[in-house]
């Protein structure tokens, strides 16, 4: 069968552009993959074109947005997806534009398909009173206890992010003074990020009773489960999940979150740093972040945290005897005259 145009395209996008001249991570790869199968899969069930006939003539901008509302409506999936999966659209035509000039125009017009306005969600974290708790609640005395101890403590101590946890190796470590991790962050950039010496503390223990200073593992994983296999996000999920429910039926402390997953102690940090009077600059390097913009988002959240607990703490002083102003004649005659 001949090559489609969009095949040929399609193809070399995913395999050649985005991981030779992008250099982006598998898990972007990955999620632009899964945007396309979705349209595949809504060109072949709503428009009756199967995916091995399909060309660039059989799409325009408005295909794009009817699959843009079969995602909302019919696959009920949230407006993040949907920007994120017009994210991905916008990023292919881009790189057609320059592949088949001969349709820029139709390519423009996608590019013009905007993306959804949403409410922005509440940053969730925990205060450090909450953090405490949630830290005294694995048992210290056994192997698996410590484990998972360390797990917390890393992705709070170093603010990464889950997919940075998972890819820790035994060479990312350093344990001599200024103790460091090395974290391979999105599109495989590197940031070195210093670990407190409690954490160090921990990392070597648990290092020395895994046995993991023997040569020959410097790329082994950091963390492993019980199996031996390196970690996933579900299995890290599960083990924050556990430690939370704990803290929180033990929990007197008030503003204690209802939820818990993993973002949420690189939230956390974020706000502990700027609590604590660290510059922007830093706190976005520290977290790794492309631009300061996207750093900002924690100081405009802080802004707001204070404004809801100075509301909750106010005390009305307003008191039922203040006369209503509309009684006051003189006034009245005076604002009358004002205006004539």
């Amino acid at each position: 069968m001949k090559q489609t145009d969009f095949a040929r395209t399609l193809t070399c996008y995913l395999s050649k552009f985005l991981p030779s001249e992008r250099n982006v991570s598998t898990n972007t790869i990955k999620s632009y993959r899964d945007t396309f199968k979705q349209l595949l899969v809504y060109m072949s069930t709503e428009c009756k074109i199967k995916p091995q006939y399909l060309t660039f003539s059989g799409i325009n901008s408005g295909t794009i947005k009817d699959f843009l509302f079969w995602l909302e409506n019919t696959r009920s999936v949230g407006i993040n997806t949907r920007n994120q999966r017009l994210a991905a659209i916008h990023s292919f035509y881009r790189y057609v534009q320059s592949e088949c000039p001969e349709i820029i125009f139709e390519c423009q017009k996608i590019l013009g398909v905007p993306f959804k306005k949403r409410q922005q969600p509440i940053i969730k974290h925990f205060t450090q009173e909450n953090l405490q708790l949630l830290l005294k609640q694995p048992d210290i005395t056994t192997q698996r206890g410590r484990r998972d101890l360390l797990i917390m403590v890393t992705l709070y101590d170093t603010g990464s992010r889950i997919q940075e946890l998972l890819d820790l190796r035994v060479c990312d470590v350093r344990i001599s003074k200024p103790a460091t991790i090395t974290l391979t962050g999105k599109g495989n950039k590197k940031r070195c990020v210093p670990i407190m010496d409690k954490t160090r503390g921990l990392i070597e223990n648990y290092m020395n009773e895994h046995h993991l200073f023997e040569n020959g593992k410097q790329n082994y994983p950091l963390f492993y489960n019980s199996r031996n296999s390196p970690f996933t996000r579900p299995g890290v999920t599960y083990i924050l999940k556990k430690y939370f429910i704990l803290a929180r039926n033990s929990n007197d402390l008030a503003l204690f979150p209802d939820s818990i997953n993993p973002h949420m102690l690189r939230h956390t940090k974020a706000f502990h740093l700027l609590e604590a009077g660290v510059n922007l600059i830093y706190i976005r390097d520290f977290l790794g972040h492309v631009s300061i913009t996207t750093t900002e988002v924690y100081l405009r959240a802080d802004t707001e945290m204070k404004r809801k607990a100075l509301e909750s703490m106010y005390i009305d002083v307003v008191t039922q005897d203040i006369p209503v102003w509309t009684e006051d004649t003189d006034l009245l005659n005076w604002l009358q005259d004002f205006c004539k």
